[in-house]
């Protein structure tokens, strides 16, 4: 690690992590559908986690191999959550309470079964 100051970096992190985080929220207000929101929030929050490695981890500065120390957890991440679209893209786009689902046990005239 070198002994360089890079205070001014970090106070430029910091202010785009605080827009982001704005861009974030204000972002939420717009509905760009399931799809399209999960995607615009994802992206945000993968650029705020790169400046984070980047500059506060002080990744920038360090030498390119430690970056496979880095990236290989982030797929094995990736790959988790990947393998599971199969099964929740199965699932529902509305879940249903568990007492609609079973016959006769939300109403309350005490019908026999």
């Amino acid at each position: 690690m070198s002994a360089e100051d890079h205070s001014g970096a970090y106070k430029k992190v910091l202010i785009a992590l605080l827009v982001l985080t704005v861009v974030t929220v204000w972002i939420s207000t717009i509905h760009f559908g399931r799809a399209g929101n999960i995607t615009v929030g994802l992206l945000v929050a993968v650029i705020k986690a790169s400046l984070v490695t980047l500059i506060f981890m002080h990744m920038k500065w360090e030498k390119k191999w430690w970056l496979s120390f880095v990236l290989f957890p982030v797929l094995l991440v990736m790959i988790i959550i990947f393998s599971n679209f199969a099964d929740t893209g199965l699932n529902d786009d509305f879940t249903t309470p568990a007492l609609e689902k079973i016959p006769h046990a939300g109403s309350s005239s005490g019908a026999k079964h």
